[in-house]
């Protein structure tokens, strides 16, 4: 399950340009790869990522992000399921043969389940914003920069306030910024 939250923010009251000063972090939690490797394309941040070095592709050992028409279909789900017991037989077979975690480990899908800390200025983060919150998104990264804006507008609607009226009409934000 995808989780949000706002570790801390820089308040923008006073600054000169605080479109240029203010700056949010956040964790993300339960995103698939294939959504950090979305996000790590904003180049204007600061981010550390959970490895996948000593990540076990054993029964168990990863949780998948499995996407919502996949989820509402019996017989596509059942094609991903089958897909991810050939791997892990794949990774055990890899395993047996002495071959190391660390390298058995290019087995494992997009869809592993990650975690990632990432700080960006208001202003990487308004840019962010127009191009993850937009319907051409990709549905699992919008989902992560709709909940992100829920819980930075409260600290900075000035900043945000546009963005919020195009994108977020339909939400509540976040009471003082936390979920």
């Amino acid at each position: 399950m995808t989780r949000v939250l706002l570790l801390g923010f820089v308040p923008v009251d006073g600054l000169p340009e605080p479109e240029k000063h203010g700056a949010a972090t956040f964790l993300l939690t339960g995103i698939s790869r294939s959504c950090s490797h979305q996000i790590v394309r904003h180049r204007l941040a600061s981010f550390s990522q959970e490895s996948q070095r000593y990540v076990s592709l054993e029964k168990g050992e990863w949780q998948a992000v499995i996407p919502p028409a996949v989820a509402s279909n019996p017989e596509a789900k059942a094609v991903l399921e089958t897909a991810w017991d050939d791997l892990q037989t794949a990774y055990a077979r890899l395993r047996a043969l002495n071959i190391r975690k660390e390298d058995a480990r290019f087995l494992l899908p997009n869809a592993a389940e990650t975690k990632l800390v990432m700080t960006m200025d208001y202003a990487a983060l308004r840019h962010f914003f127009w191009l993850r919150l937009d319907k051409a998104a990709q549905w699992e990264v919008r989902d992560v920069a709709r909940e992100m804006m829920r819980l930075v507008y409260p600290l900075a609607p000035g900043i945000f306030q546009d963005l919020w009226d195009t994108f977020m009409t339909d939400e509540e934000p976040a009471a003082g910024g936390q979920p």
